[in-house]
């Protein structure tokens, strides 16, 4: 009795465990590295790899991640006390063979392709509801690295580009985008070709950090 409620509760475990990755891949994390997020959680190891930014930052990956946790306490609990009972009562070699077969049969199931295409819909239907999906750091959305980041600069009168409309300065041939102006109390977001840059102005900009410092 005791083997067949491990089992079981390991096969719950590993559901927990994909679903979990599904919903935090729909948020825009690799499936590998949601997987891993979602294991590390449960088994209450902690995350504290690089990646782990990305589900703090992000409102729908932070509640997956705090039900993990809340979950894993007392699921290693149950495991180790199913463990003690199962130790007072060796098995047979039958019992261990039927126990990993059913076990490796659920897991194969779980990780098919038509199953997990159901889940995906059904956890994005969720997530959609919840508008969880239109909210992700901008250091994801834009992939930013060592070379591209977001930087603002403020223009004065020295400054080459005051004066000259945004097309016009071909900043964007510099693989620089302005994706906003701040000018004293108004904010402009993602201004067009024809807005003339002033002295005082901050831009907000994206793009080649090179070549953004190239502008100071």
């Amino acid at each position: 009795m005791n083997l067949i409620f491990l089992v079981s509760f390991i096969l719950i475990l590993f559901i927990i465990v994909e679903v979990s990755a599904i919903a935090l891949k729909i948020t825009g994390m690799d499936l590998y590295k949601a997987r891993f997020q979602s294991l590390s959680a449960l088994v209450t190891v902690g995350y504290t790899t690089s990646d782990s930014e990305l589900v703090v930052q992000h409102p729908a990956r932070r509640r997956v991640i705090m039900i993990l946790m809340v979950m894993g306490y007392p699921g290693t609990a149950t495991i180790v006390t199913a463990l003690i009972n199962i130790l007072r009562h060796p098995l047979t070699l039958l019992q261990v063979a039927t126990a990993v077969m059913i076990i490796l049969a659920a897991v194969s199931v779980l990780f098919s392709k038509p199953l997990r295409v159901k889940l995906n819909r059904g956890i994005e239907r969720q997530l959609s509801r919840s508008h969880a999906l239109q909210k992700r750091p901008v250091e994801e959305v834009l992939r930013l690295d060592g070379q591209h980041g977001v930087a603002e600069v403020q223009l004065d009168s020295r400054a080459k580009l005051v004066g000259q409309t945004i097309a016009g300065s071909k900043i964007r041939d510099r693989g620089i985008f302005i994706m906003a102006i701040e000018r004293q109390e108004v904010f402009i977001h993602a201004p067009r070709g024809n807005e003339r840059l002033t002295d005082g102005d901050t831009l907000i900009l994206y793009g080649e950090l090179a070549s953004i410092r190239s502008l100071l």
